[in-house]
């Protein structure tokens, strides 16, 4: 027999298999999409790179791990955190995203918050409205898609309407799941977890609550944004807003799928896809890597300041309470 909580070995071995075809999949659309690129021509559009505008990109970057801080400020009603400690630790778990396989970012906030005294079950729940308004977040600028003269392709509009239409779903979802729940009639551990789950959106909803959420989500799409924006103007791209939104709504729906590390390989997938037709191969690929470059380099070595400074605190805090 399985044990307990353990997954069945059958269901282990496909996981393995799925997530084996995905990263060959991946693997085997760059190898066509980059095939008879002129490596030369790639080093020469790297080396051009204005470091100017690669310092806006990060700065850029470090200012939405604020914003997203802000978010979670808001959702923490319950247990009120000091908002300084919600900022380190959103650094430290885009750090250990950055540097582990998908999911473990988020485990890191699962033990950050428990020690803060917030209970699994609330994080979790709280991770996916996060998510959920983070998506909501990029809707605003999909706008630009159905410009006349955007010169997006059909799929691309088509990729866009499928999104709305997922996010649409989700709402329905989330506002009958979020009303104030009833206590379980009878007693078990499940509908203990689903009871206490669907208490923890209480913050959510309340109007307040719900706008700093729209908010925050809307001020860290616009810094990505800006990022992509100073990532084309370091590497003297010609890109237009359209095309810019594309590549985010491209590495947002990216994310579902199964990845190395810091979204290798899946990340540079996606920017080559939504810029194929508007740049060269060379240009691409650069623009991938210096685009994903400023989203992950900078973030290990200020999450991993954030997890030591935190790690510091919490011990002079165990100190002076003994």
């Amino acid at each position: 027999m399985t044990p307990t909580g353990s997954p069945p070995e059958s269901r282990r071995t496909r996981d393995r298999v799925v997530r084996a075809l995905l990263f060959a999949a991946v693997g085997v659309s760059l190898v066509i999409t980059l095939r008879g690129m002129d490596p030369g021509h790639l080093w020469t559009v790297l080396k051009g790179a204005d470091w100017r505008w690669l310092a806006v990109a990060v700065l850029a970057n470090a200012a939405s791990q604020v914003t997203r801080a802000v978010g979670w400020n808001a959702m923490l009603t319950g247990t009120r955190l000091r908002f300084p400690l919600l900022v380190r630790i959103e650094f430290a778990v885009q750090a250990a995203a950055a540097v582990s396989p998908e999911g473990v970012g988020e485990f890191v906030r699962v033990g950050y918050l428990l020690r803060e005294g917030v209970a699994r079950t609330v994080t979790v729940t709280l991770m996916l409205v996060r998510k959920y308004f983070s998506s909501l977040g990029l809707v605003p600028f999909l706008v630009v898609l159905w410009w006349p003269g955007s010169g997006v392709p059909g799929w691309a509009v088509a990729v866009a309407w499928a999104y709305l239409a997922v996010l649409t779903v989700e709402t329905v979802l989330i506002l009958r799941v979020a009303r104030t729940p009833r206590a379980p009639a009878r007693e078990g551990r499940l509908r203990r977890i689903v009871f206490d789950a669907r208490t923890s959106l209480g913050s959510v909803r309340h109007p307040r609550v719900f706008a700093e959420l729209g908010v925050a989500a809307v001020a860290t799409r616009t810094l990505d944004l800006v990022a992509a924006v100073a990532v084309a103007r370091a590497l003297d791209l010609r890109l237009t807003a359209a095309v810019l939104v594309l590549v985010l709504l491209s590495i947002e729906v990216s994310n579902i799928l199964p990845t190395l590390p810091g979204q290798l390989g899946t990340f540079e997938a996606a920017v080559l896809g939504a810029t194929a037709g508007f740049l060269g191969q060379a240009e691409g690929l650069a623009f991938a890597l210096v685009f994903h470059a400023q989203q992950v380099l900078p973030q290990i070595p200020l999450g991993m300041m954030a997890m030591a400074g935190t790690s510091i605190r919490r011990e002079r805090t165990e100190r002076n309470s003994t």
